[in-house]
């Protein structure tokens, strides 16, 4: 390791594989959610940006911070503390052997996933949250922002979650451990989002972890992930009805 010099480096590395990843996950999502939350930061916003651009823009950093803090700065301190630290690791790689159980992994989720979030997006509570841009009008260029950061912050938010915590905590502890922890963690961030996510974070955290394990890679749990968040804004559109989509030439 590159750190604590004449510390034998197998007792070091197995106490830091063991803690490192908990405390960073705790302490990126941490500051993440305290920049989602900030209420400077959307006055900040809402005295640069008419109403309808910074509910956009707010919900553009909060994504991109999320991206940052969740996908890069985890494993960029994970590189600099292990020598043999590697991409990988954190499951960012392409698996050629796992490529055909990707592929159906995804099949079988996405059959499963897209009816179920299509049919409880239609409730009230949940189209009082989604989708976070509280846009009225949804044009072809919005939906493109909306995907694409989704996409940003998820990828972020496995990398995190299924890479460097369950990766990182399989090694020293076990599959079975690791799996228990990345699920109270995973569940415990739902907790702002109401007791229905966070209940339904359980099975679908244990699904995606033993998934990820099996295929060595964070693609299925991200790609997985970023289905349920589509399936979620295009349905909450869909049933809100303060929401429309725009057609072309109205």
């Amino acid at each position: 390791m590159k750190i604590l010099p004449g510390t034998d480096p197998s007792i070091v590395n197995d106490a830091l594989y063991a803690v490192l990843p908990v405390m960073l996950t705790i302490a990126c999502y941490s500051v993440y959610w305290f920049i989602a939350v900030s209420g400077k930061l959307r006055e900040s916003i809402s005295g640069i940006f008419n109403s309808g651009r910074a509910a956009i823009v707010q919900v553009t950093v909060k994504r991109v911070a999320g991206f940052l803090l969740m996908g890069v700065v985890p494993v960029a301190v994970c590189l600099l503390v292990f020598d043999d630290y590697s991409l990988a690791d954190a499951g960012l790689w392409f698996n050629p052997d796992k490529t055909w159980f990707t592929v159906i992994s995804l099949v079988l989720l996405s059959l499963v996933i897209i009816p179920v979030i299509a049919h409880n997006a239609r409730k009230p509570e949940i189209l009082a949250l989604y989708p976070e841009i509280r846009a009225s009008r949804w044009t072809g260029s919005l939906l493109l922002v909306e995907i694409v950061t989704w996409a940003l912050y998820l990828f972020g938010y496995e990398v995190l979650f299924r890479g460097v915590l369950l990766f990182g905590l399989a090694k020293p502890l076990g599959p079975v451990a690791a799996t228990a922890v990345n699920v109270i963690l995973y569940s415990a961030a739902h907790i702002p989002k109401g007791k229905g996510e966070t209940l339904g974070a359980i099975p679908f955290g244990m699904v995606l972890c033993v998934l990820t394990l099996v295929s060595g890679t964070i693609w299925i749990a991200f790609i997985a992930h970023l289905v349920n968040a589509v399936t979620l804004t295009f349905t909450a559109i869909k049933y809100n009805p303060g929401m429309s989509y725009a057609h072309r030439g109205k």
